[in-house]
């Protein structure tokens, strides 16, 4: 089975950077980006398996960043990353696959869970 492609963005440089390293050391292949548009200007040109994406970027909302990112790659598995305990995807996100395993509250104590949130999805272990 090949390496799980990963793209995260989001704006936040620290947690960019750990969550990054911590995904590499457990095998995933990962890619970041600090925007939406770099975000999906990335996804344009190259394939993933998931995509993390905060839910809050400066340019463009994360919800609206997952419903292009499954316009550009449909088999993508999405998760949104929140600091938000309240958030619940919209309706036409549920549609689109993003359920309550798809949302990753900040901050996160156990990172494993990401890694098996992940598997889960895209391999659905």
């Amino acid at each position: 089975m090949s390496a799980i492609r990963v793209l995260i963005i989001d704006d936040e440089k620290m947690i960019t950077r750990m969550l990054k390293g911590f995904l590499e050391d457990h095998g995933f292949i990962v890619q970041t980006a600090e925007s939406a548009r770099e975000g999906l200007a990335i996804m344009s040109a190259e394939a993933f398996d998931a995509a993390i994406v905060d839910l809050r970027l400066p340019d463009m909302d994360g919800n609206e960043v997952v419903a292009k990112a499954i316009e550009l790659q449909p088999r993508i598995k999405c998760f949104i990353h929140t600091g938000s305990i309240d958030y619940m995807p919209s309706e036409d996100l549920v549609a689109m696959g993003i359920d309550l395993e798809s949302i990753i509250h900040k901050p996160v104590l156990d990172m494993e869970i990401i890694c098996r949130m992940i598997e889960k999805k895209v391999h659905g272990k």
